[in-house]
């Protein structure tokens, strides 16, 4: 299956993407967006929470058109968003603790090379019977 192919939602499928795009648009749009920002609590959120979880409760076939575009609008956010995500994880944590690592000289994969080094081998330890009791 493509990953970037849209699902096709049976009825349950449909009656749970009701109640739960529902639920959240109320919740954030109602609730926690107004909260956060110190707003007065608009009606909207709650009229468009409340239809969407009353048509997947009564009709959830009639959604149909509203799971598709909401999915295609999570795919093209998708192609936006994971791209800035990555990179701000790449930019913010692994570049400083790579310059960190390389101004302290840590080689944590030990490749520097040794000329005195007669092999580059490590030793392995030998197991003990016991581990092989429950090796999970």
């Amino acid at each position: 299956m493509d990953p970037h192919q849209i699902p096709e939602p049976d009825r349950q499928g449909l009656r749970s993407f009701g109640l739960v795009t529902g639920g959240l648009v109320a919740a954030l749009f109602g609730l926690f967006f107004p909260w956060l920002l110190d707003l007065a609590t608009p009606i909207w959120p709650f009229a468009v929470g409340g239809l969407l979880a009353g048509v997947g409760l009564a009709a959830p076939m009639s959604l149909k058109s509203v799971y598709h575009w909401w999915m295609r609008f999570a795919l093209a956010l998708s192609k936006i968003t994971t791209p800035i995500i990555l990179g701000a994880v790449f930019f913010l944590m692994f570049l400083p603790m790579g310059l960190l690592m390389r101004l302290f000289r840590h080689d944590p994969m030990a490749r520097r090379i040794d000329p005195s080094a007669g092999s580059y081998r490590v030793k392995s330890r030998r197991a003990s019977p016991e581990n092989m009791e429950r090796p999970f």
